[in-house]
């Protein structure tokens, strides 16, 4: 099964997730709170989301070696902003930049979410996680793809056209 993860999601993702809309592929999204994110187009399309905490800060390269009181603060206030603008809690945390600890997941699960499956598919079997702007074409490799939105990678011709192949061959889990 094919999974599709899209990471740090600003007001410009809703060009990008006018193709999952169209080919209704289910992207696990990480919220950055501290920036502007698309909270109306997701609450209308919130079927095709599953919402995940990808901190407030988005500081990453720093909120690993925070102490427990300010990690917390942190992702309780991202969880607030997610939970007014959207009306849910996010039942995932993706760590910014891809960094964390047993400290910063005991702090997750104290809040009751868990680490995003794409971390533990990533660190027992390396060979399933892919960048989908890595990826000329996502093909039949299982496992789970990650596009960043700020980047504008894959490009939306590409995206368009790895989106229809997971669409025609049923490949991702909302085929389940």
């Amino acid at each position: 099964m094919i999974f599709v993860r899209d990471d740090d999601i600003f007001l410009n993702a809703i060009w990008r997730h006018q193709l999952f809309l169209k080919y209704k592929i289910k992207v696990d999204i990480g919220i950055t709170t501290s920036r502007p994110f698309p909270a109306r187009w997701i609450k209308k399309h919130l079927d095709m989301y599953e919402i995940c905490n990808h901190s407030h800060s988005h500081n990453g390269k720093r909120l690993v070696y925070w102490n427990a009181a300010k990690q917390k603060e942190d992702l309780e206030k991202a969880n607030k902003i997610i939970k007014k603008k959207l009306g849910i809690l996010p039942k995932y945390f993706i760590p910014p930049y891809g960094k964390f600890d047993d400290k910063l997941i005991g702090i997750c699960e104290s809040l009751g979410m868990m680490l995003h499956p794409s971390y533990k598919m990533n660190k027992t079997s390396e060979n399933k996680y892919f960048s989908a702007h890595k990826a000329d074409i996502i093909g039949k490799k299982d496992g789970w793809y990650v596009c960043h939105t700020s980047k504008g990678q894959p490009s939306q011709k590409r995206l368009d056209k790895n989106l229809l192949y997971l669409y025609e061959n049923k490949l991702t889990r909302f085929w389940k």
